[in-house]
């Protein structure tokens, strides 16, 4: 089968509310790490409250690094790459071949349609395949029209639509 692409787009993590979000994470919670941190280590010979201390220093580290991982996506125009070929399904370094596709529809995000993944077998995991500026309504219904006639006949239990 001769390679042909229907679809590409990407996503830019380089916009200034992710920068914005990283930087709140790690300045509000940093905040609260640095004012809970010296308590919580001076009870750890009680092991009750030492434990039970371990629930907001674990989530407030947990957001601090969520909010690195966005910084970091932010400064390094991070990327995620759609391509939807003749062969599947490509989105974010994973590739998803047409065989294990269950579905491929899509649903209303500001005023776009952004594309959904739902693999064959896989109970509730649909793939949001996230892009910047996402489809119209004309762009999406000749996307499937071409998908339909070119894919659909070789994968009868791909659902596209």
């Amino acid at each position: 089968m001769k390679l042909e692409v229907y679809h590409t787009a990407t996503y830019h993590y380089r916009r200034l509310p992710v920068l914005i979000i990283g930087l709140g994470f790690i300045g509000f919670c940093g905040f609260f790490l640095f004012r809970l941190a010296p308590q919580w280590f001076a009870i750890w010979h009680d092991a009750k409250k030492f434990l039970f201390g371990l629930l907001p220093i674990g989530i407030l580290s947990l957001f601090s690094l969520l909010g690195v991982v966005l910084v970091r996506y932010y400064l390094t125009d991070y990327r995620l790459e759609l391509r939807i070929d003749s062969h599947g399904v490509s989105y974010a370094g994973r590739f998803y071949p047409w065989s294990e596709v269950g579905s491929l529809s899509a649903r209303w995000y500001h005023r776009r349609l952004m594309l959904r993944l739902h693999r064959r077998g896989h109970i509730a995991m649909d793939r949001h395949l996230q892009t910047d500026i996402g489809l119209t309504e004309d762009e999406y219904e000749r996307l499937m029209e071409r998908l339909i006639d070119d894919i659909g006949a070789i994968y009868p239990h791909l659902r596209l639509g």
